[in-house]
């Protein structure tokens, strides 16, 4: 198993009511698994606070505000598999709208 260490800002803190905690997730998780257990956890209510959606150009997209070790998963540069990445133990992930970015 690996340890996720999961800290909650705006917006998500609102729905968990805690500031951090520790996920256990199975070895080879990836971020999508482990916001499937967060959202699990918390509702429906986490999930609409966690996720931007709309569209770009007429294609709808759905991406989390979270940071994967300070980075935003969204920049392809750092994360090319997206949702797909594999967490490790000791990864620290933080969700919801982060005061000042990372």
């Amino acid at each position: 198993m690996a340890s996720i260490s999961c800290k909650y800002f705006e917006g998500v803190h609102d729905v968990t009511h805690i500031d951090e905690e520790y996920i256990q997730v199975p070895e080879g998780a990836t971020v999508e698994k482990l916001l499937g257990i967060l959202s699990y956890r918390y509702g429906p209510q986490f999930d609409r606070r966690l996720y931007s959606s709309g569209e770009i150009s007429g294609v709808p997209f759905k991406t989390p505000n979270m940071y994967l070790n300070k980075r935003r998963i969204q920049w392809k540069q750092d994360f090319p598999a997206g949702m797909k990445t594999k967490v490790h133990d000791g990864d620290e992930v933080w969700l919801g709208i982060c005061p000042g970015g990372a």
